[in-house]
């Protein structure tokens, strides 16, 4: 890409983010002689990302995700008085420097046909990135007293251990999901028996702007987002492509806009009861979805979706007022889901350990209507959960379980095809579900295809203390999967052709030292998984290898003297995908931190890896990613200064690009080379 003046903006950017003026005090005052609080947070992230070298002419993707700067702010407000709390928290997306199809580079790869369908492609891939976006992202108004919680406006709400529903946030892979209606729960206890209740309704609040790629998620409206970034202008992409008539007169061809999120709704609650030694709670949620199939169906059917006017051609016109998306998952396919069940609590058995059972079924109803106006068919499926825990002395034992069939997670109704949906989709947000079912796995494993659709695992851990600072741990888990190897096997089928088996085992220490100043935490496991017959449709050839990893993490800090303390955390993996790739390859990270005890930390990282491709061309060798940071903690907020910079995380340098996965929910992560500045401000 063509070279852009950064410092001028950037500076004025980080000016802007650091000058920001002071918000009012904690205690504003009294009401009917109660205080008023008033708490002021503010996130300020400014960064710029250079060339990330994963330019591909077969990916127009690839061309536009580098070499743009912006600035993403969060500014949250909480107001309290009495048993009253008011939020407001206003989201801003400031884009610079953003790429364009005028830069000289992008001009000349055009010209010579080296970007896949080139301009059409690089003007929509555009369409819904580096849009500036202001808007009031979260509110709501709680009412707390004991036994009594009323909430409107935006919440948080888990059923359960996340099988029939869950939205919660996750800093580390840019999700923020929340209910925007209202919420009610109760809790009232008779002698040693407790009951408690809980009723929500709303509709669905992803976050609208993805950090990582600059794409807007664009809604189809509603009263309860206002203010929130609508589908955008009709001429988006007006003169995308220009071609001749009848005549060989040129005409202009402008696709209208649409957006790429219908909003969701949800109707769920809870109801718990029992004593000190058992729980027992009944869970429901019932999804709908937003449909403008059979309108769609009919506009096209009438021949509305294109007009033309003079030199232009206006196409989508179907689209624009009845939006409807390509949809393979099953869960997006129906507009009615129901997840339903129960579960059962021991917290204590004898004193010696701990039992969790819960049972849900799904029931996805009124199908989507596909070109020729079928209706996709019901499918039904459940799920089976169970988590046990014993302790006796140094020994304790942990075992975990699923059983799960046809079972889908509560996928978002978004437009997360990258090829049908390329000028208004948004497949970055492909990753938003409105639950989240345990997967019996360590935090980190990346799922391949969708392998807890349908499966049958378990996982058991054994750790033994030796004494206060010194502990051993195994782990041992099996996985059979019939959606692993094939995501699109929505029935279930369990014949040899669908099914995959994997072993997970590994083993670690944790070691005190100095009081615990210092100390080593350092595991090594294996994840090994075979196709039940061998396949033969693989890049690396036919086998039965589905997948292979070997890997060690760790964790050391070593105390030096006084507040000073050195800290290594790494990771490295030996790893075998066929299906995509035809040999092993090597990939990891080592970082390195001088941390000044409580407030500064300096980071030096290093990361590789020898995966075919991990830039256009080469196939064999490493690509290696420096980076440093710094980070800063104040220790108090009596001063002004340290309220402003109460946090403060600087990144300079590179990150390779993949998977990052936190508890079986996973994204991927393009390249990153910039500088990324992060400033939290509390008052």
């Amino acid at each position: 890409m063509s070279s852009r003046t950064l410092a001028p903006a950037l500076c004025l950017l980080l000016a802007g983010a650091l000058m920001a003026p002071p918000a009012a005090a904690v205690e504003v005052g009294t009401l009917d002689g109660k205080p008023v609080t008033l708490d002021v947070t503010n996130t300020a992230v400014v960064d710029y990302r250079f060339d990330n070298r994963n330019d591909d002419p077969r990916y127009p993707t690839r061309y536009v995700d580098d070499e743009f700067g912006e600035w993403i702010d969060r500014f949250n407000v909480q107001l309290l008085w009495w048993r009253f709390q008011l939020g407001v928290r206003i989201d801003a997306a400031t884009y610079f420097i953003v790429p364009s199809v005028g830069d000289a580079e992008l001009q000349r790869l055009i010209a010579t046909n080296e970007v896949a369908f080139g301009r059409p492609a690089l003007l929509r891939e555009l369409n819904t990135r580096f849009l500036n976006t202001y808007y009031p992202a979260k509110l709501n108004l709680a009412y707390n007293q004991p036994g009594l919680e009323v909430t409107v406006g935006d919440f948080y709400a888990q059923l359960g251990r996340g099988l029939v529903f869950s939205v919660r946030k996750l800093d580390e892979l840019a999700i923020d999901t929340t209910v925007r209606g209202g919420k009610v729960a109760a809790s009232r206890e008779f002698g040693p028996v407790r009951l408690g209740s809980t009723l929500f309704g709303g509709q669905m609040n992803p976050l609208r702007v993805d950090e990582v790629s600059g794409r807007r998620l664009h809604g189809d409206g509603s009263p309860l987002f206002f203010g929130f970034p609508g589908r955008g202008s009709v001429n988006d992409l007006e003169n995308v492509e220009a071609y001749a008539d009848s005549q060989g007169n040129p005409v202009n061809v402008t696709q209208l806009g649409r957006p790429s999120y219908l909003e969701d709704s949800v109707l769920g609650g809870r109801l718990e009861g029992g004593t000190e030694h058992v729980q027992l709670a009944l869970n429901g949620a019932m999804l709908f979805r937003k449909s403008y199939a059979r309108e769609y169906l009919d506009c096209i059917a009438r021949g509305e979706d294109e007009i033309q006017s003079g030199s232009v051609l206006i196409t989508g016109r179907c689209a624009n007022q009845y939006p409807e998306f390509t949809r393979n998952n099953p869960a997006r396919l129906h507009d009615a889901v129901r997840n339903f069940g129960g579960s059962i609590s021991v917290p204590s058995l004898g004193g010696h350990g701990d039992l969790y059972v819960e049972v849900v079924g799904q029931q996805l109803r009124d199908g989507r209507l596909d070109s020729t106006g079928t209706p996709a068919e019901d499918l039904s499926g459940y799920a089976v959960y169970a988590a046990a825990n014993a302790r006796g002395g140094p020994l304790s034992v942990s075992l975990e379980g699923k059983h799960y069939r046809s079972f889908f997670p509560l996928a978002a109704n978004i437009d997360a095809d990258p090829v049908s949906g390329i000028g208004f989709g948004a497949p970055e947000f492909s990753l938003v579900n409105y639950s989240q079912p345990p997967t019996a796995e360590p935090i980190y494993i990346e799922p391949i295809g969708a392998p807890n659709v349908c499966i049958t695992a378990g996982r058991s851990r054994v750790d033994y203390r030796f004494d206060r600072e010194t502990a051993v741990y195994a782990w041992l888990g099996r996985y059979i999967s019939w959606s692993e190897l094939n995501p699109e096997n929505a029935t279930c089928d369990t014949s040899k052709g669908n099914q995959t088996n994997a072993w997970d085992y590994g083993a670690g220490t944790d070691l005190e030292f100095e009081r615990g100043r210092s100390h080593a935490r350092v595991w090594a496991g294996v994840r090994h998984t075979e196709t039940a017959q061998p396949y033969s449709g693989f890049v690396g050839g036919e086998g039965d290898i589905f997948y292979s990893e070997t890997y060690v993490r760790y964790d050391i800090v070593k105390h030096l003297t006084g507040p000073f303390s050195l800290q290594f955390q790494g990771n490295h993996r030996r790893r075998y995908r066929p299906e995509n790739f035809v040999s092993w390859w090597i990939e990891g990270e080592n970082y390195t931190a001088l941390q000044w005890a409580p407030n500064l930390v300096g980071i030096f990282g290093v990361e590789y890896t020898s995966q075919e491709g991990c830039e256009p061309g080469r196939t064999e060798g490493f690509c290696h990613y420096f980076n440093g940071g710094l980070q800063w903690k104040s220790t108090n907020h009596e001063t002004l200064a340290e309220q402003i910079f109460d946090t403060v995380n600087l990144f300079v340098g590179q990150r390779r690009g993949g998977l990052r996965c936190v508890s079986g929910v996973c994204r991927f992560f393009p390249p990153l080379e910039g500088v990324r500045l992060e400033l939290v401000s509390r008052f």
